[in-house]
């Protein structure tokens, strides 16, 4: 097993690039291959098992700094991510309270994409961009036009036009998250904002 996580760990800095979306690939859309099953079996291995799967990659093949536990990190991040609540307030104010829809789901999705998106595979690209001038720009934005491509799967569900919408506010979402982490140094904010997105876009329905 040692000697598996040393060719992973290996092979990651190697090939960042290529390693980090092809975990991201895999981590976000292979567990939903398993088909459906009790809630609180699907919340768990479509996204527990993937978050926690990313964040230890993110920590010891893409070199994330490990979390110091610090409370100043976690405003900082809270306060850079904040500008979330503009989409927040939209979804209340232009949704309908339907409360019928059970919460686990989008709060589990928030906390997992990111680990997998804001964790894993920024630091992946940011190892990759690491000898640019502007190295953590470019993986603030690659990695948010990524989280923003993801959504493209929700085509099966719905329409060509809300789905190219959902990318396009998915990608200006991620960015915002992206930013507050490369500041900060710690994803509890764009966690919080992200939970608290899905929970207002999940309660208040557009209609």
């Amino acid at each position: 097993m040692r000697k598996i996580c040393l060719y992973l760990r290996e092979y990651c800095h190697r090939e960042p690039l290529c390693s980090g979306v092809l975990l991201y690939v895999l981590l976000s859309f292979a567990p939903g291959l398993l088909g459906d099953g009790p809630l609180w079996l699907v919340c768990i291995i479509r996204y527990i098992l993937p978050g926690i799967l990313a964040w230890g990659i993110a920590l010891t093949c893409f070199d994330a700094p490990r979390p110091s536990g610090r409370f100043y990190g976690c405003v900082k991040s809270v306060l850079w991510s904040s500008p979330v609540a503009l989409f927040c307030i939209i979804n209340i104010l232009v949704g309908t309270f339907s409360p019928g829809e059970s919460v686990l789901l989008p709060v589990f999705a928030a906390i997992s994409e990111e680990l997998l998106c804001r964790l894993m595979l920024y630091c992946a690209l940011l190892l990759y961009f690491q000898n640019q001038e502007r190295g953590e720009l470019s993986a603030v934005i690659f990695s948010s036009v990524l989280f923003g491509a993801a959504h493209m799967s929700n085509l099966g569900t719905s329409g060509t036009a809300v789905v190219l919408f959902q990318c396009c506010y998915t990608v200006v979402i991620g960015m915002i998250f992206a930013n507050g982490y490369r500041r900060s140094g710690s994803v509890c904010g764009s966690i919080l904002w992200h939970v608290l997105l899905n929970l207002t876009g999940t309660l208040f329905v557009w209609s």
